[in-house]
């Protein structure tokens, strides 16, 4: 079938091409019948508006550019792949599409070109940003520049930009864990620290260290350590403590469950025995944690839910509505399993 333009459709549909347009762009100044009429022309002919007259005209894309930065594989890590799925699965929920670019940094400058590129040719109607730094120039710029940004683990309390949308994790989930493991009976506490560029890590350091001041706890050097979010970090971490201390804890917190991972192999190739000798807990609720030897206790976080507000919060943006909270901050909760013990 031949594609029709709007002077095509206007012909057969006896109005003018301007009659045509104010139906398909939904105006309410046009008399039902006609409508009905110039309706039925459309969906007989299969006829859809090219979008870059849409945008012409100051219509939105109804794509969202979703940007995932970071050195690890997607395709490894099921915690990751789910975020992907929770965005689009979300996105779709508003009739939008999901643009996505996969980055390792956005500091090289080909890189910032590209994501330059993506929203000053108007492809994407708000960028979505996971697994920036806290500090980036180029989210800055394009803040400035009046762009949508919304960021999951990210956050500036003193940026109140209406179109900066963030989504994080509670900030106090270090301090639950430290409390946790203290009515276990635990004094002799390792921390194993995440990416300190990232917010959600930063502010775990933070409640880690709070707590273990509150509870009166040794804070030994030897047993503070750091790692990254993937699982051969925390291995590496864990076997250098494992080498270098001369009294090892009785139980090790790890930034987040892909580290834990690399924790459980560190005392396993060391003949320690979990939680026997030392107790391990995580914080994320990555899928694999259920199926570990022993299953891993950690603190879980609905992501479905976060990145649903997120999604929702930036297309409330992008379509100008009002009262939009920018910043949202998500509770963990505990899920006990077999990876702590008791101190008798």
């Amino acid at each position: 079938m031949k594609k029709l333009n709007s002077t095509e459709i206007a012909k057969l549909a006896g109005v003018s091409r301007s009659t045509v347009s104010r139906v398909v762009n939904g105006y309410a100044n046009v008399p039902a019948e006609t409508r009905e009429k110039v309706m039925k022309v459309i969906n007989e002919n299969e006829y859809y508006p090219l979008l870059c007259g849409q945008l012409l005209a100051g219509k939105n894309t109804g794509t969202l550019g979703f940007f995932w930065i970071s050195n690890a594989p997607i395709a490894s890590d099921f915690l990751s792949s789910t975020f992907f799925i929770h965005v689009i699965e979300s996105a779709a929920a508003y009739n939008y599409l999901i643009l996505t670019s996969i980055l390792k940094n956005l500091t090289d400058e080909e890189n910032i070109n590209w994501v330059k590129r993506i929203f000053f040719q108007e492809r994407i109607d708000a960028g979505i940003f996971v697994g920036t730094n806290n500090n980036e120039p180029l989210i800055d710029e394009l803040i400035a520049r009046g762009k949508i940004v919304s960021l999951f683990d990210y956050y500036h309390p003193e940026i109140t930009a209406p179109n900066l949308i963030t989504a994080n994790f509670e900030t106090d989930t270090g301090g639950k864990v430290i409390d946790y493991l203290c009515g276990l009976g635990h004094k002799k506490i390792a921390v194993i620290d995440g990416n300190m560029n990232h917010y959600s890590s930063l502010k775990r350091h933070e409640s880690y260290i709070a707590a273990m001041q509150r509870h009166k706890l040794e804070i030994r050097g030897e047993w503070m350590r750091y790692a990254d979010i993937v699982e051969s970090s925390g291995y590496s971490a864990c076997k250098e403590m494992i080498a270098q201390c001369k009294k090892l804890p009785t139980a090790i917190c790890a930034n987040n469950d892909s580290a834990a991972f690399g924790v459980y192999t560190a005392l396993e190739e060391a003949n320690i025995s979990i939680p026997d000798k030392i107790s391990v807990i995580g914080i994320d609720g990555h899928p694999r944690s259920k199926f570990q030897k022993p299953p891993l206790t950690t603190f879980t976080f609905d992501f479905n839910q976060l990145f649903g507000s997120l999604v929702g919060r930036t297309i409330a943006a992008v379509e100008k509505q009002n009262d939009i909270i920018s910043n949202e901050f998500f509770p963990g909760s505990l899920v006990e399993r077999c990876s702590c013990s008791r101190i008798v």
